[in-house]
Formats: structure tokens, C-alpha cells, sequence
């Protein structure tokens, strides 16, 4: 298994996987997107469905919350709560000082590492990203989703150093109770190279059609504080 359960989470890093035991750097990150996917497929159901009149009949929250439960139970399935490291966990002391002289304590190499694994590709066109995005998430959200914010240097196209920024948002997201797209410049410091399932939500915001300005300005803030252009190249 590609993961660990500890309580009612599911824990995955990239120390080991497909690209090595005891990775660092690059490795680490690409072990970890492995690792996530894997996590990813367990919850396909392959057995009989979510029984319909708990969307119908009963219609209650907590109905269709213990449905979805009991389901996951009998089929084995991975706890919906994860926490994902995608980059090594610093010490106290190199965090620490990592914080004080580049404003965060996130590997990029394996950042960047785990977003080109994640991605498949090298870069996509904006509006492939938006179809992806609105076949996965369009019904759920009830938004028009679009990844046009992420494109930072606005040449139709999101690659590897873009996309690696929504990992970073979800990463600061899942710190405590900071507030999708209203982020200051302290936030940054947040990230620890881990994201939760409940940040990856938040995250979507940046999505929301509406919010572009507002996500787009963060992002490219980001982008640039953290130098993933070069980080990208240097890896390519």
C-alpha cells in the first residue's frame, strides 16, 4: 500500500515509492505524487452502488454522510481525511532559518518534482486545464472553474512552475483557519511541504472564475517569491 491509516487519515510522503527508498529532493516529490495516486484509486468502487434513496427518501445530510461511510467500510476503502507530504520535513532549526531568509521552508526540488510527476506533461493549454477541471469539480462547486489565474506569464499555458504554485496554496490553506484568496504576505510562511484534503478544497477557490483578480495577484506573488520559474528549468 502506498500509505499509511493512522486513526480516521491516511498518511502518504515520498520518502519511499517508484523512485527510490529514503528519496530526497526531486525523488521525494515524484514518490509522493505516485503514492497519492495510488491513494486516489483505492477509492474506486467496483462493487454495488451508493444506494439511491439516500438522495432521494431520506435526503439528510448525516443519511447520505453515513451511506458514503458504511460504503468505504465495506469495500475497504482509504480514510477521505489525508495529509500529504510532498516535500522532506525540515528540522526546527534549518525551518527556522529557511523561513527567515527565503520566507519559506518548502523544497522546491521536490515541489517541483512532485507537480511534473502529478501533471504528466511538461505544461497544457489553459483551456485543456479548464476542462479538466470542470469534468472534475463543475458539478460539485456549482462554479465555472478556470486555471487562467495560474497562468502567471499569460501565454495560454500553464507549466510545470504554475501549476506547482496550487500545491503551495493548498499547503498554506490547510494551516489552522486562514482564508482562501484573502492571504497576506505573511501566509507563505504557513507551508510546510504537506497539504490536507480539506486545504485541497480551499484551494479551488483560486478556480472560481469570479475571484481572478484577487487569486491571480497571489499567485503570481507567489510564483515570483519563490523563484519556481528557475527552480522548473534547473530540473527540466
Amino acid at each position: 500500500m502506498s500509505y499509511d491509516i493512522a486513526g480516521s487519515k491516511a498518511l502518504i510522503n515520498g520518502a519511499d515509492g517508484q523512485y527510490g527508498t529514503k528519496a530526497k529532493g526531486v525523488n521525494y516529490g515524484k514518490n509522493a505524487a505516485v503514492n497519492h495516486l495510488g491513494y486516489i484509486k483505492d477509492f474506486e468502487i467496483q462493487s454495488k452502488p451508493l444506494n439511491p434513496d439516500v438522495f432521494t427518501k431520506s435526503g439528510s445530510v448525516e443519511d447520505m454522510y453515513n451511506e458514503v461511510m458504511t460504503k468505504c467500510k465495506e469495500d475497504k476503502m482509504p480514510p477521505i481525511d489525508f495529509l500529504l507530504r510532498y516535500t522532506p520535513k525540515k528540522g526546527a532549526i534549518s525551518g527556522f532559518f529557511a523561513k527567515l531568509f527565503k520566507g519559506h521552508s518548502i523544497d522546491t526540488k521536490a515541489l517541483i518534482g512532485f507537480t511534473s510527476e502529478a501533471m504528466g506533461k511538461k505544461a497544457m493549454t489553459v483551456e485543456e486545464a479548464d476542462k479538466e477541471l470542470n469534468e472534475a469539480f463543475g458539478d460539485t462547486t456549482n462554479t465555472k472553474l478556470s486555471a487562467k489565474a495560474f497562468d502567471v506569464n499569460n501565454d495560454g499555458m500553464i507549466d510545470v512552475s504554475e501549476e506547482a504554485v496550487s500545491t503551495v496554496l493548498a499547503d498554506v490553506l490547510s494551516k489552522d483557519d486562514t482564508d482562501a484568496i484573502k492571504l497576506s504576505k505573511k501566509d507563505l510562511k504557513k507551508a510546510d511541504g504537506s497539504y490536507t484534503n480539506k486545504g485541497e478544497n480551499k484551494m479551488m477557490a483560486f478556480c472560481n472564475e469570479e475571484n481572478y483578480e484577487t487569486a491571480s495577484k497571489a499567485i503570481k506573488d507567489i510564483h515570483k517569491k519563490m523563484k519556481l520559474d528557475k527552480a522548473a528549468k534547473k530540473l527540466a
